[in-house]
């Protein structure tokens, strides 16, 4: 989770807000740069964490969920920081596996919690607990389980 690392980062984009309201955005490039440097490392120790907890387990495989994020940020903050450094960190825990005798495997999730693990077909979620779903066959199961069912 890195909270501090977090912290740190969103300490200095506030102090970037702060400048920017009094300064303008002309002089704030070594702010940034500084930020830019935090995110990237930050990227580095998910990454690290990732390849030391599949290694604890002794995975042969770590599985990757490819995702399509394309796009500016939308909102008010548009000068938000993109914090989700998924390619990065993709290929650095794709590197570190490596090493380490691992298989790093993306796949593509649609429809994973769409359809029955076992076949049946389409689910329906409950409107009460939305992490519940009901099968064509009549069985209730969790939507995530059924999921990563899928994708193994």
């Amino acid at each position: 989770d890195h909270p501090s690392e977090k912290d740190r980062m969103y300490r200095t984009l506030g102090r970037i807000r702060r400048f920017q309201r009094e300064h303008g955005s002309a002089q704030t490039q070594g702010r940034w740069a500084y930020t830019k440097r935090l995110n990237t490392e930050l990227g580095k120790k998910t990454a690290g964490a990732i390849v030391r907890y599949a290694e604890e387990n002794h995975a042969d495989v770590i599985l990757f969920e490819y995702l399509e994020m394309q796009g500016k940020i939308s909102g008010k903050k548009k000068q938000k920081l993109h914090l989700w450094r998924k390619r990065d960190i993709q290929k650095c825990c794709e590197h570190q596996a490596h090493r380490k005798g691992m298989r790093v495997s993306r796949i593509c999730a649609w429809n994973t919690s769409r359809l029955a693990y076992d076949g049946s077909g389409a689910v329906t979620r409950d409107w009460e607990n939305h992490s519940l779903c009901t099968f064509q066959t009549g069985k209730r199961y969790n939507c995530d389980l059924s999921a990563s069912y899928n994708i193994g």
